[in-house]
């Protein structure tokens, strides 16, 4: 079927919330598969990697199409374990709306709140699934009461059930219950004044007016509706799909204007680069010339096409779709196609802060190694492999310990690279103390390059990252000479006094010389980290540790050990509530200290406790020893020892 309505949708939850197996029921009743596979039984649509299948999580963000009632509808499956939340970080960028999942028994758990609220930041329209209300401990009041409390008050019940706990369970569109009833009107009432003056005038609202305006604020992502259900006995789930098409907005429109973004990456078993596409407006045809992020021009040579539950040879990528573009080699995750486009939604949720040496067990030549970590650094840019300049050694970054298992797992299956971990470290940065200036001319001993810098450096309030700014003009130094001082400087700023990238700065070029006749760029972007560092270290550097927002909820009785525990981890608390039995409190803390804090909150509070931290910024941290980050290149502070290896590299 050919349509031009489509609705690019985010199936996300906690870990283990049932996120994949409601996948498996809308593509059922989507008419895609015969039978719902089971995560417990490795067969399911959208995980389909081996390790996927092993551990039964989702690891990679997969994409599947169906249609459904004249609306061609693209869903991406999202990995609910926190270290996989840059793969979420960039599905949200292209989405039209998501549906929320949540155990009926387990309720919001820390991931839940996480995602919603960046849902609600990027104003994505979201409509909440309450499932597994088969298990034994299912209580859809109770979490729906926490969704109101926790995630939001314009939260609407939009179904009744009965014989929860069991697998009779019945799901009705009803709001005949009370509390369901005054919950709908209360919320209604407070957004549409129209709503308010026919309950005051009637005593009532017409059924049909109520649903229409709560499809009207959902699409708006002003209000969010929830279902329920048992996606294990594909009961609710029906009833889903066609709630989502009546509560989540729908691209019509047809913008002919070029407009695309590249959001995921993967390689075909030849190398092969696959490049995702959402397109938001006009369309990619084979054999188009397109323009990318503004830099070059690539022929499209092959196009595929999502196209009910396949992967097939596709002709265009039509405005609102989502397409595969194949072989070109300049594609990475964010290029922009065409214009950029004002719909792409930017969100940060992830930031790696662990450090890892990778090396291979069985051989001491790291190279192929490396160059498979570039491949799957083209899949999640946050890995940023780099190497040691004086031994080879690799390192990476990362999230967390899952993320380590998949990484082994991929480089042995894809290939065939047995590896382990060594010198894991929290990522720390450093910032300038003070203000710092230094001046090197050209030919001016130890250097040996026709170019003459003079920079200064000096602290920026937290979160300004670095910021550079030339006094000097292209009228009296070359275009090229700038550009090549400016790459310089922010590639130093990779490694500070102790080994850690410099950030809160700014970085001044104050004055420069040079010869019509001898000077290159090669020479300034020689001559650059030499005087930047020396300004560096005249200024001279501090610590910065990464640190994480929280939010603590626990039953009433663990309070006080919970405040204990992260007082000693170096917390900042900024409120404690307490609602019935439960306190709940927020605050700051450290990451290096709070790695695996939800494990021990669960433990001494019988699975009661949630534990939520994202990432916040980084705050100023004591020094010692054990924090030191070594160096992977020369350092340009050694000037001796930096312009002999840059006159070996030039000779070689």
């Amino acid at each position: 079927m050919n349509t031009n309505k489509t609705i690019n949708l985010g199936i996300v939850a906690h870990v283990d919330a049932g996120k994949t197996t409601v996948t498996e029921n809308l593509l059922y009743h989507g008419k895609v598969i015969d039978k719902i596979g089971r995560v417990d039984n490795g067969d399911t649509q959208t995980d389909t990697m081996e390790l996927e299948k092993a551990r039964g999580i989702t690891i990679k963000a997969s994409a599947v199409s169906f249609n459904y009632s004249d609306v061609k509808i693209n869903i991406l499956d999202t990995p609910g374990h926190v270290d996989f939340i840059s793969e979420v970080e960039r599905a949200f960028s292209v989405l039209d709306g998501a549906v929320l999942v949540i155990s009926a028994v387990e309720g919001v758990q820390s991931q839940t709140k996480v995602l919603f609220n960046t849902l609600k930041k990027l104003n994505i329209p979201t409509v909440i699934f309450i499932n597994k209300l088969d298990r034994i401990g299912a209580d859809s009041k109770k979490v729906f009461k926490e969704i109101c409390k926790l995630l939001s008050n314009t939260a609407v019940m939009m179904q009744s059930c009965i014989n929860e706990e069991t697998k009779d369970l019945k799901i009705t569109d009803s709001y005949d219950e009370e509390d369901i009833n005054n919950n709908v009107l209360d919320t209604l009432s407070a957004l549409d004044e129209e709503v308010l003056n026919e309950y005051l005038s009637k005593g009532y609202i017409d059924r049909e007016n109520i649903n229409k305006k709560i499809a009207l604020y959902s699409v708006k992502g002003m209000i969010y509706p929830v279902f329920m259900g048992s996606a294990g006995l594909n009961i609710g789930t029906d009833l889903l799909l066609d709630k989502i098409l009546d509560h989540l907005p729908i691209n019509i429109e047809n913008d002919n204007e070029i407009s695309g973004v590249v959001f995921k990456i993967e390689r075909t078993a030849s190398n092969e680069k696959k490049a995702y596409i959402r397109m938001f407006g006009g369309e990619i045809n084979l054999r188009d010339i397109i323009r990318i992020d503004e830099e070059s021009d690539e022929k499209v040579k092959k196009i595929s096409s999502l196209e009910n539950g396949k992967v097939l040879d596709g002709k265009k990528i039509s405005c609102g779709d989502i397409g595969i573009i194949h072989g070109i080699t300049c594609f990475k995750i964010g290029s922009i196609i065409g214009r950029k486009s004002e719909k792409l939604k930017h969100v940060s949720l992830s930031k790696a802060t662990l450090k890892t040496k990778v090396s291979l067990q069985d051989e001491p030549d790291n190279h192929k190694l490396y160059m498979a970590l570039l491949n799957l650094s083209d899949e999640d840019p946050l890995l940023e492999p780099e190497t040691d300049e004086s031994n080879g050694d690799i390192y990476i970054n990362l999230f967390g310990e899952v993320q380590k298992e998949i990484i082994c797992s991929v480089l042995e299956s894809q290939y065939k690279l047995k590896i382990e971990f060594s010198n894991t470290q929290t990522i720390y940065k450093e910032t300038v103390c003070g203000e710092g200036i230094a001046y090197m001319g050209m030919w001016q001993k130890p250097s040996i390059f026709a170019a003459a810098v003079e920079i200064k450096v000096e602290p920026l309030e937290r979160g300004s990252g670095i910021v550079y700014e030339s006094e000097v003009t292209a009228g009296f130094l070359p275009k090229s000479f700038l550009n090549a001082i400016e790459e310089a400087v922010y590639d130093t700023c990779k490694h500070g006094l102790y080994g850690w990238e410099l950030t809160d700065m700014k970085v001044s070029l104050i004055n420069t010389e040079y010869s019509s006749v001898d000077s290159t760029p090669a020479d300034f972007r020689n001559v650059t980290p030499m005087v930047l560092m020396e300004a560096i270290d005249n200024a001279k550097t501090r610590l910065l540790e990464p640190i994480n927002e929280f939010e603590l909820r626990v039953p009433e009785y663990a309070i006080s050990k919970s405040m204990f525990d992260l007082k000693m981890m170096g917390a900042e608390f900024e409120g404690t509530i307490s609602v019935g039995d439960e306190c709940m409190l927020s605050g700051l803390v450290p990451v290096e200290t709070s790695k695996n804090y939800q494990i021990k909150i669960a433990s001494y509070t019988e699975g009661k406790g949630i534990f939520i931290s994202k990432f916040s910024g980084y705050r100023d941290t004591m020094f010692d020893e054990s924090k030191i980050c070594k160096r992977n290149t020369i350092n340009p502070l050694n000037k001796k020892e930096y312009v002999m290896h840059k006159l070996n590299a030039i000779r070689k």
